[in-house]
Formats: structure tokens, C-alpha cells, sequence
């Protein structure tokens, strides 16, 4: 390789260097603080948007990979999904679930719309249905459900600890519920490309509202998601963080919630 080839290639280098450290700069950091964020996409071309972003290949890899998680070690007959969106994640846990039938609630009755559209065109739609509902009331009888799940709902919840309340009320008690989110102190390349990509894609109505950027600093770290589950009165609270994303469950119980009576112990002098 002669001088001119290595004099390019540095000068190259040089320059996404430069590219780099500005971008890094131009994003800043992950926010320390938390900003509210709103309950509900109700727009119609805004629950397209979603809908047509979240039936993405990496997303359904991940919603593939979750559903498996939720529904594995766990009886399966009665699955509510809560902020359930456009419908996708129900039905992957309804393929998941053989033998269950699976209720997603929404607050936002347009995106019910778009899960119904979706659940017809199902194999699964005999199984899957849909309802619009609060959070904070849910429609539903104590212990009603074997497993909940909710993915990246807990961000728009205006008051989390009164539906993770909710949560443990229609739930079994040795039921299993699963609540997957982002975190708001992701890792800062992340960060900066999320804001990178928001900032270049014009084909996505969602970007008007600062997603994807909009809802990471309206997420939680791991400890304010535990504590906001304790909060709750969850006897039973596991916290895992990844790279960008958080997961708070309370895993199915493993035994009786009430210890057995001891056996009475008889007298050496006892006489039958």
C-alpha cells in the first residue's frame, strides 16, 4: 500500500472520528431526569405509524423472544395483556399459549380498532380478545388471570403504582406477571442513535412526537421500577436492566402461598 492509500485512509479515519465525537456531543446524555410522557396514541396516523413500526423484523424477533419468556414455567389459561397497543404481542403469546385464552386492553380505543383489524387476520382470533381500559381499573375480578404481561406501557402510565396495583389484584396469587419497558438511563451510544435515527427519518408520524427519544426519558431506572413495585404491595419483585431496555416480574409461585398445618406428633404413652 503505497503513502497516497495510507494518507486517504487516515484522513478518512480522521474525519469519522470528528463525526463521532460530534455526534456524541450533539445528543448529550441520557436524561437524568424523568419527564411525563402522554397515556395514549390516539392520532389514526400515529397508531399506523406504530403499528407499521412495531411489525418491524427486529421487533418481532423481540416480541417472539418475550412471549416465549412470559408464557414458559407458568400455568397458561387465562393471559391478560395491558397497554396491548396494535394487537401483536397477544397474539404471539396466543401461539405461544395453546390452551389459553388471551385479553389486551388498551386506553386508546383506535388502537383497539387496529388490534381487532389484525386478530381477524389471524389464525389465532378465536382465542385473542380486545377491550379498551384504564389501567388503574380494570374490568376484571380479583385473581382473574394466570399471567399478565404489559410491554412498553409503563412509561405512559400516569399512575404506575396504581396499576401495577391493579396487576397483583386480577392476578392469581401464584400467578406470574411480566412488565417489559425501556430505561430511561440507557447506554449513551444508544441514546445517540436513537436520536440520530429521529432526527433522519421523516417517513415515521411518530417522530413528531420526539419518539423514539420522547419515551426512553419518560422510562425508569431499575431501582425506581422496583420501588414503585414495592410500592405497590408486590410480595414478590425481580428487577432485570439490559443495554436499553428494563423488565420487572413477579415470577409464578413455587409453592402454597399458606404453609401446611404440622402433623400432630404422638406420645410415646399415647395408647390407641
Amino acid at each position: 500500500m503505497n503513502a497516497r492509500r495510507l494518507g486517504v485512509l487516515a484522513l478518512l479515519a480522521g474525519a469519522g472520528i470528528l463525526l463521532v465525537r460530534w455526534l456524541r456531543q450533539w445528543a448529550g446524555d441520557p436524561p437524568l431526569q424523568r419527564t411525563s410522557h402522554k397515556e395514549a396514541i390516539e392520532r389514526p396516523e400515529n397508531v399506523a405509524s406504530y403499528s407499521r413500526f412495531m411489525g418491524l423484523l427486529p421487533l418481532r424477533l423481540i416480541r417472539g423472544y418475550l412471549a416465549h419468556y412470559a408464557a414458559a414455567g407458568s400455568v397458561q389459561w387465562r393471559v391478560l395483556d395491558v397497554g396491548c397497543g396494535p394487537g401483536w404481542f397477544p397474539l404471539e403469546l396466543a401461539g405461544q399459549a395453546p390452551d389459553a385464552v388471551v385479553i389486551g386492553v388498551d386506553l386508546s380505543y383506535p388502537m383497539i380498532a387496529e388490534a381487532v383489524g389484525h386478530a381477524e387476520l389471524s389464525h389465532e382470533k378465536q382465542r385473542v380478545l380486545f377491550a379498551q381500559a384504564r389501567g388503574e381499573t380494570l374490568p376484571f375480578a380479583d385473581g382473574t388471570f394466570d399471567l399478565i404481561v404489559s410491554t412498553l406501557a409503563l412509561h405512559h402510565w400516569q399512575d404506575p403504582v396504581a396499576v401495577l396495583e391493579e396487576l397483583r389484584r386480577v392476578a392469581q396469587p401464584a400467578g406470574r406477571i411480566v412488565v417489559f419497558d425501556t430505561r430511561r438511563d440507557v447506554h449513551p451510544w444508544l441514546w445517540t442513535v436513537l436520536k440520530a435515527g429521529q432526527s433522519v427519518s421523516d417517513q415515521m408520524q411518530l417522530c413528531e412526537d420526539g419518539e423514539p427519544s420522547a419515551s426512553v426519558a419518560a422510562s425508569y431506572t431499575a431501582s425506581e421500577t422496583h420501588r414503585l413495585a414495592l410500592q405497590a404491595g408486590w410480595e414478590r419483585a425481580h428487577v432485570k436492566a439490559g443495554f436499553g431496555w428494563i423488565m420487572l416480574e413477579r415470577p409464578a409461585a413455587r409453592r402454597a402461598t399458606f404453609a401446611a398445618p404440622p402433623v400432630p406428633i404422638r406420645k410415646r404413652d399415647d395408647v390407641s
